[in-house]
């Protein structure tokens, strides 16, 4: 009779130490299959002087919602691979101009902007400087069509921005600035940030946050610029031709 009872409680046991392993196992892999992964937008190879080259691939983040008139949260990533040797996987992080990439203690800084790239190593340019994109990168384009230089806006009034970009571009960014250096004061905002590539956007004059300033306001100026980008590769856009006015 001990002999069985003792059976019993060992099948018991097994059973229960079975069920603990297929239930850690489940949540496991249930937790690990929702991390979000990165999918790779595009891939560009940078010439520099001296002959020095960098490969880039540039990846997509998890794209988090924003209120209107702030800043895109930047999520997404780019891998380097250095002629010389080195890897690096670098962060996006919030710029003004451009996509800027960096490592946890800003050490090594990519920032791409148009067709050229600015490589920073403890905040001086100096293994990598003068890169440009190779041509062989791919034929996506952006071009504002208006404003295009000109125009007068008003506050409140409600204008259409325009533009034509190729079709494999999902989403764009729309940002206002001021251009020149003396009355532009670092005024850059966003007016849309991941909004449908459709072509055109009507947008309210009105007040706008500029993040490198950390105000919100709409200055007067006849030196203002609009440019439109890819929300998921900010090295493809286009701005104004020429400034226009909001009084």
């Amino acid at each position: 009779m001990k002999r069985n009872l003792l059976f019993v409680y060992f099948v018991i046991i097994i059973l229960v130490i079975a069920g603990i392993m297929l239930y850690v196992n489940k949540i496991g892999n249930k937790g690990f299959s929702t991390l979000p992964t990165p999918s790779l937008i595009t891939q560009a190879t940078y010439l520099c002087n001296e002959g020095k080259t960098i490969e880039a691939a540039f990846y997509k983040g998890e794209l988090k919602p924003v209120e209107p008139g702030a800043p895109p949260i930047p999520t997404g990533s780019v891998k380097l691979v250095l002629s010389d040797g080195r890897n690096f996987d670098l962060g996006q992080t919030i710029s003004a101009d451009g996509a800027r990439y960096a490592n946890s203690n800003e050490s090594f800084v990519f920032w791409s902007k148009g067709d050229g790239a600015l490589v920073l190593e403890n905040n001086i340019e100096k293994n990598y400087s003068g890169c440009v994109v190779t041509p062989a990168v791919g034929a996506q384009s952006i071009k504002v069509i208006s404003p295009n230089g000109g125009e007068v806006w008003l506050k409140n009034q409600k204008v259409q921005i325009t533009w034509n970009a190729s079709k494999e571009i999902k989403t764009v960014n729309i940002r206002l600035s001021i251009s020149g250096s003396e009355d532009a004061q670092n005024f850059n905002a966003a007016i849309a940030s991941a909004i449908p590539n459709t072509g055109s956007y009507e947008w309210t004059v009105q007040d706008l946050f500029a993040e490198v300033l950390g105000i919100t306001g709409l200055p007067a100026s006849d030196k203002y610029l609009v440019t439109v980008e890819d929300s998921d590769h900010n090295n493809i856009w286009d701005a104004s031709d020429a400034t226009f006015s909001i009084k």
